[in-house]
């Protein structure tokens, strides 16, 4: 049975939702807020060192000590992984970024620090991001069916989408009272927060979850490095990881481009502070509507295909239109549709994928695709970029580029969806 016939088959069942059901949804929604809650409380504190340690001429080297911290990690990780069970080796994770916070506070509290405290504070604060936010959509992949992911997963990351949102808004309200140490305490203690709700909803797969138990409560075994392996040997977590370096093509572009214009076209730290507050709040809206209106719909209705998709199309539309018309006004809305269509509509149905693969490709080749991947892309864009500028490409040349990554996405996204059919697990 292909995949849109086996989505239609069970949109009537998909389309309800149970009690427990709603109840495991809103813990994992408060889940998600918490763990981006920590990480926007502390964006403002890591792009001001960022700043301070040479600003966007040295971000391409900030984004290299990020991948080489996150390939370091990437093989403690996935030895705790094979050695114990996720009620055990989540804490671990999560205390590990909650104590490593507060001891960077002191670092970042300083009005002046030494470059290489500030590259410090700047790789530590990224590496926490990327792998809280990875073992949270492991752990949601490990507890909810492809069914439930399929109606749940877009409601979930509203809760995100709104600790993206509370986060900074916290930050600029309470920094002059409490201070930056004040900001990193506050950070570290939404992260605990979020690990007891973590443990709220492994209690209820225990009791309501539709996976076995008793497999939850064993540990994975394999090697430490048996994530990196599978992300080669595997064709869906080939697939994976090749749309994740793709998306990296894309968003790593625009946001060099939006930086230009801003760097070229507005004179005030406040005017550039307003123009990428304005890019976040109108993708934030945007996410939020996707994820509470149309990645549910198109999810349980058609399929995880449909919204992968959607987002494609809709880059390749304004792509287009930055190279063809260039400008600020288009630029910038480019970016608002690419950064909501990823989080609201491919996020959601990406993370229902890993539904249907093994748990050990779900949290060790998944955090390696999430990490690792990720930041390698952003390092290989953002030196390609200069390459290629350095021989005369400019924004038509560009967008050009990004709108072919973009059509490969959808190639690459029939590819993943179609060998996550024929790879479901057998638990």
């Amino acid at each position: 049975m292909t995949q849109p016939q086996q989505a239609q088959e069970s949109a009537t069942t998909a389309y309800t939702v149970t009690a427990r059901d709603l109840q495991a949804t809103v813990i994992a929604a408060v889940y998600f807020f918490f763990v981006l809650g920590s990480y926007y409380i502390v964006r403002p504190v890591r792009e001001q060192l960022g700043a301070a340690a040479g600003g966007s001429d040295v971000l391409p080297w900030l984004w290299t000590g990020t991948f080489i911290a996150t390939v370091v990690l990437t093989p403690f990780y996935g030895a705790i992984v094979a050695r114990f069970p996720r009620r055990i080796f989540i804490p671990i994770a999560y205390a590990f970024f909650a104590i490593g916070m507060i001891a960077f506070s002191t670092i970042a509290s300083s009005e002046h620090p030494a470059t290489w405290m500030a590259v410090a504070f700047y790789i530590w604060v990224s590496v926490f991001n990327l792998f809280v936010v990875a073992v949270f959509w492991s752990f949601m992949a490990d507890i909810f069916t492809d069914e439930q992911a399929r109606r749940l997963f877009g409601p979930i990351g509203i809760g995100g989408t709104l600790g993206a949102i509370a986060g900074p808004a916290a930050a600029k309200l309470l920094v002059g009272d409490i201070g930056v140490i004040g900001l990193m305490w506050l950070s570290s203690g939404a992260l605990v927060l979020a690990l007891g709700c973590m443990l709220l909803l492994s209690r209820w797969a225990k009791r309501h979850g539709r996976r076995d138990a008793a497999i939850a409560e064993r540990p994975m075994g394999g090697g430490w490095w048996a994530g990196a392996k599978a992300v080669w040997a595997d064709p869906f977590m080939r697939s994976m990881a090749i749309l994740m370096l793709l998306a990296d093509v894309i968003g790593t572009m625009l946001y060099a481009l939006n930086s230009d214009i801003a760097r070229d076209t507005l004179t005030t730290a406040v005017q550039r502070t307003e123009y990428f507050a304005g890019i976040d709040f109108a993708a934030n809206l945007l996410t939020f509507v996707y994820q509470i209106a149309i990645a549910p719909l198109l999810l349980v209705r058609f399929g995880p295909l449909a919204a992968m998709l959607l987002h494609c199309a809709l880059n390749v539309i304004v792509l287009s239109l930055v190279g063809l018309v260039p400008g600020a006004e288009i630029t910038m809305i480019a970016m608002v549709l690419s950064r909501a269509g990823a989080y609201g509509l491919l996020q959601p149905a990406r993370e229902g994928l890993y539904t249907r693969v093994p748990r050990e490709l779900r949290y060790k080749a998944k955090a390696f695709i999430d990490t690792a991947v990720w930041r390698a892309g952003d390092v290989l864009t953002s030196f390609g970029m200069n390459g290629l500028r350095a021989v005369g490409f400019g924004v038509p040349a560009f967008a050009a580029m990004a709108v072919l990554a973009s059509a490969a996405s959808a190639l690459f996204s029939w590819h993943a969806v179609r060998y996550a059919d024929a790879h479901r697990s057998n638990e």
